[in-house]
């Protein structure tokens, strides 16, 4: 079983679940539902998250096309875009209030029109947005990603060093099943984003487990490796991207 296996019945199993708490409240979810110009009209009690079910796209998406940087904070009464295409202009804005100025509210949706346009969602923009990430490891990196070889970045370091989460997140693989990846820890941080990591000693952590950023899940070690390594991935829609696009700077 490869890793993108794994994430696609992650995802299986969440669209699952998505649909049964659809059929119990079909009504909460259709009353969410964008008008004709593809745009919706925040109301007391929704989320971010709920609005994004309710129109079938993702969260990046529409924290994307309005401009938003906070996942948890909506304003009654802000006009989201909640398609690519939708015709209309966000009011919402990226501090944490409705645009009160009319230079700050263009401000707000050029920036909005210029994400829109594009077909995916930047690496950028999801980062600043949606998952704020840590370093998994205070060891140097001894390989750097290629996309071709090496779909990751390997840490070098010695036996027993701590291996922690690169952002919060639902485990959903922790074992050893995968040929050259040893005892290996998958998270799924949202519908976008998951981190992989292997040929680790031993594990901390079990399938299902909920953990935050910067938790110990795993101590580095050399299981199904020729020396005693980290192997880390970052996976943006369960394809892997450079880590280094998305760690902080240190």
């Amino acid at each position: 079983m490869r890793i993108h296996k794994i994430l696609m019945r992650a995802a299986i199993i969440a669209t699952v679940s998505i649909a049964g708490l659809s059929a119990c409240s079909t009504t909460g979810s259709s009353s969410r539902k964008a008008d004709s110009s593809g745009m919706y009209r925040v109301r007391a009690g929704d989320t971010i998250s709920h609005i994004a079910q309710a129109n079938g796209v993702s969260v990046a998406n529409i924290m994307a096309w309005n401009n938003l940087t906070n996942p948890n904070y909506l304003e009654v009464g802000w006009r989201l875009k909640v398609r690519s295409n939708a015709k209309g202009s966000t009011t919402a804005s990226s501090s944490g209030s409705a645009s009160s100025s009319s230079s700050g509210s263009s401000s707000s949706r050029s920036r909005a029109q210029t994400k829109t346009s594009d077909p995916e969602i930047k690496v950028d923009s999801v980062i600043t947005n949606t998952v704020v990430w840590v370093w998994p490891s205070s060891n140097e990196i001894i390989r750097k990603f290629d996309g071709n070889q090496t779909k990751g970045v390997v840490f070098g370091g010695s036996r027993g060093t701590p291996v922690m989460a690169a952002s919060g997140g639902e485990v959903i693989y922790a074992g050893n099943s995968l040929r050259g990846y040893g005892n290996m820890v998958v998270i799924k941080h949202n519908d976008t984003w998951s981190s992989v990591y292997a040929n680790n000693e031993e594990l901390f952590v079990k399938q299902g487990q909920r953990v935050s950023a910067g938790q110990k899940i795993a101590s580095q070690g050399d299981s199904d490796a020729s020396r005693t390594q980290l192997y880390f991935e970052v996976r943006q829609n369960s394809k892997p991207i450079d880590p280094m696009r998305v760690l902080p700077s240190r």
